[in-house]
């Protein structure tokens, strides 16, 4: 009798496994199929450091996509150049996706008075080096 639990639990596991691969290729292929110019990560997907202070988010749009723009300043006690390294560290030109999201997001930050622009995207490539 002990065997055929065995098997039955390997049936099972790869029967609950094989609807997770479908569940998940479907979210792909219906995330894919959902895709616009006009989709933007929003500032959850963007994983900005704890020293970060969100302080807005807009949306714009041009030829070939739109794009999130967050105001970001540094938390307090924290200086402007500390910000700028742990922002650019963090995030980088590029990050990748999720399980739930493999779309990678490409960053672009700039100076902006006493913080930062963070500009987010999924359409667009880094420079090449």
């Amino acid at each position: 009798m002990g065997r055929d639990g065995g098997q039955s639990r390997r049936r099972c596991a790869a029967a609950l496994l094989a609807i997770v691969v479908v569940l998940l290729l479907g979210r792909y292929a219906l995330q894919a199929l959902g895709a616009t110019e006009g989709d933007v990560p929003a500032e959850a997907q963007m994983d900005f450091p704890a020293t970060a202070v969100v302080t807005s988010t807009s949306k714009e749009c041009g030829s070939g996509g739109c794009w999130s723009i967050f105001g970001v300043e540094p938390a307090n006690g924290v200086t402007q150049e500390q910000f700028k390294a742990e922002v650019h560290a963090k995030l980088g030109v590029r990050l990748p996706g999720t399980l739930l999201d493999p779309r990678g997001i490409s960053v672009y930050v700039e100076d902006a008075g006493t913080g930062l622009e963070v500009r987010g995207d999924f359409w667009s490539r880094p420079a090449a080096p």
